[in-house]
């Protein structure tokens, strides 16, 4: 009852065994008592009903309040808001399957409260940040399209709090709308004007550190928690604060040099911040931490953002004449117009150098943004890594009016001359998309259009492989299948062919030197890649058991958001379905795909002199290749390799 009033009030009160109740107004409290009692700056007599705020501090001598304060105190406990969490790498909206704890229940924190489903599959959501009570569902059960960070539910941290949360939550009006976008694309915008008076403070040696990108694909990331406090020394190497990339959460750790954290100026918690953002300043010294008390990122920037030229020539000359006045504005004028015309020339530049063949990288919500807007990724410049098209990208994108015709007049005639509308005619059910069905068909599609697919196919003797798989699983407590022998052989064909465990970029090839191989498994949910990782390093006993339990993973739907990243090769096996030999689609950004048949029984000659012909148990694989970076001679030596494993297992086991 006493957290609007400071702790010395709540000490003596309770000190005094008194009973407070507050008034509606916040803050507020009323008293009515037989005796008298002071302020540090007022004394109150036993006539009349009084008034003190909580800014005021209770003092008392031998007096003993026997009066209670009147009406019901005013707590405003609006509770904390839950949101719809980011649980893939890729998800940008989710379902609510199902709520796992009812309003009024305790969470923990680690508790799961709710059923997720991403684009990847239906995921645990756990509540990590602390302690408290459901107060209010706002979205229920089975509502779909949820964006990420749109309020959920409210928590409180005291079950009494339920009640008045309830009651005083008043949702954000952005939350329904794409204003949250706007706002974050902003400070971007708020950085040219110069209309704000820049400061003339000085600051000691120090280093801004920016937001870093712990992975590949990162866009943006959040500050989980500072592992450092403003004050604490830092050496070269200590985890400063725990990141949260589209990945996982992973430490921060600082390598350049030693010093102090001078200012925290992104606190715990924040999320969606871009790369390279200023978080936090190191100084060298500890004396000169307290100067950045007051240190702010956008006067700073503000300040080293130099004055346009008009400007600082009036600064320095006297006022012009009228006439002197009318050529500065048509000079600034021309240059602008000219500076127009030059980013106009390069936007088309850029256009003709990527419409003759380069690959565009971009994000799916990037390349769904571009779609709804009619825009051509082609004439958008990429911020993110490697130049990848990211969805502010598509948002700040200002295309020419010109430009937006043809696209509208080119995106009508495609809708109605290359989609057919579907038949109306007869029974039939339409299934809504899952997250999972679109973001593998956006993947698929971007694959087949964009890497230059070819194909080369090879049978293998698996006689010897089946033996031995028989021997060893006669010995052995793990079962080996055929597969787990075939991701083993493929791991040993590139570690001996390292071309093939490479993928393509704009400016390079990226050859890896490490070997993770994804392993397609087909689910009620969809197409999952989960992926096993340093196959190269591990025994078929470790191959096996990590794709058995990813495989019972994928099936459930509980793969963690690390468990289906990226590999640098993808086996698609549908052998065990009767198929014979069939084509996969590359799986981007990899360079390489095999598929893997069934295998069947033939006549074949023999070399033995007592038979001429003798039974051959023979395998069909094919490997789709990205021509761009594997020719046709090089897939050759790796399905050569990858032939002379299966047909001499034993030399997987050397």
């Amino acid at each position: 009852m006493l957290r609007a009033i400071n702790q010395n009030s709540t000490k003596v009160v309770k000190s005094l065994k008194q009973q407070l109740v507050v008034l509606e107004a916040t803050n507020v409290v009323a008293y009515i008592g037989t005796k008298s009692f002071t302020t540090t700056t007022k004394t109150f007599n036993n006539t009349k009903s009084k008034i003190f705020t909580s800014s005021t501090v209770l003092s008392s001598s031998s007096n003993v309040f026997n009066e209670i304060l009147l009406n019901k105190r005013s707590y405003s406990s609006k509770g904390k808001e839950i949101t719809m969490p980011a649980l893939s790498p890729s998800m940008t909206e989710g379902n609510l399957v199902q709520w796992k704890k009812k309003e009024g229940e305790q969470i923990k924190a680690g508790d799961v409260i709710a059923e997720v489903e991403t684009d990847k599959a239906t995921m645990d959501f756990q509540y990590e940040d602390g302690n408290g009570y459901l107060a209010k569902i706002l979205i229920p059960e089975g509502t779909k399209g949820i964006e990420i960070n749109k309020p959920i539910a409210i928590i409180v941290s005291k079950k009494e709090d339920i009640e008045s949360a309830v009651k005083n939550y008043k949702p954000a009006q952005a939350t329904s709308t794409p204003a949250p976008e706007q706002k974050q694309e902003a400070p971007k915008q708020a950085e040219k004007p110069a209309s704000k008076p820049k400061s003339t403070k000085t600051y000691p040696e120090h280093k801004v550190v920016g937001m870093p990108a712990l992975s590949p694909s990162m866009e943006t990331g959040g500050i989980a928690s500072w592992s450092k406090k403003e004050g604490d020394q830092i050496k070269a190497g200590d985890a400063i604060a725990q990141v949260e990339t589209d990945k996982a959460t992973m430490d921060f750790q600082y390598e350049d040099g030693n010093g102090y954290l001078a200012k925290i100026l992104v606190p715990g918690g924040t999320s969606g911040i871009q790369i390279n953002q200023p978080v936090c300043i190191i100084v060298k010294k500890k004396e000169d931490c307290d100067k950045f008390a007051d240190y702010s990122v956008e006067e700073q920037s503000q300040e080293s953002t130099p004055s346009p030229t008009p400007s600082s020539s009036s600064s320095s000359t006297p006022s012009p004449t009228p006439s002197s006045s009318s050529s500065s504005s048509s000079s600034s004028s021309s240059s602008s117009s000219s500076s127009s015309s030059s980013s106009s020339s390069s936007s088309s530049q850029q256009t003709t150098t990527r419409k003759s063949g380069e690959r565009i990288f971009a994000t799916p919500a990037a390349r769904f943004e571009a779609s709804s807007k009619g825009y051509d990724l082609s004439a958008i410049n990429g911020t993110g890594p490697n130049n990848r098209i990211l969805k502010a990208d598509v948002l700040e994108f200002v295309p020419q009016k010109q430009e937006v015709a043809q696209q509208q007049t080119t995106t009508s005639t495609t809708t109605s001359t290359k989609k057919p509308t579907a038949p109306t005619s007869g029974e039939f059910t339409d299934i809504p998309h899952s997250n999972i069905r679109k973001v593998t068909a956006a993947r698929l599609t971007e694959s087949k259009q964009t890497i230059p697919h070819y194909y080369l196919t090879m049978e293998c003797r698996v006689d010897k492989l089946l033996k031995l798989r028989s021997e060893l699983n006669a010995m052995n407590t793990v079962k080996l299948s055929v597969n787990d022998f075939i991701v083993k052989a493929s791991a040993a064909a590139l570690r001996d062919n390292p071309v093939v465990n490479s993928t393509w970029t704009d400016q390079f090839i990226r050859r890896y030197h490490n070997i993770d191989i994804n392993v397609a498994v087909n689910t009620p949910q969809g197409l999952f890649t989960p992926i096993v990782r340093g196959v190269d390093m591990k025994g078929l006993n470790s191959i096996s058991t990590s794709v058995k339990q990813l495989a019972e993973k994928a099936q459930n739907g509980k793969l963690q958001p690390s468990e289906f990243e990226s590999g640098t090769f993808t086996i698609s096996n549908l052998g065990m379905l009767g198929i014979k030999q069939f084509a996969a689609v590359i799986n981007p950004p990899q360079a390489a795909i095999l598929a893997v048949g069934t295998t069947e029984t033939r006549v074949v000659p023999s070399n033995k002199p007592d038979s001429p012909y003798e039974t051959a148990t023979v395998l069909s694989v094919t490997l789709s290749c990205d021509h761009r970076v594997i020719d046709g001679a090089v897939g050759a030596e790796w399905l050569k390799s990858f032939k002379d494993y299966v047909e001499n297992p034993i030399k997987l086991i050397l």
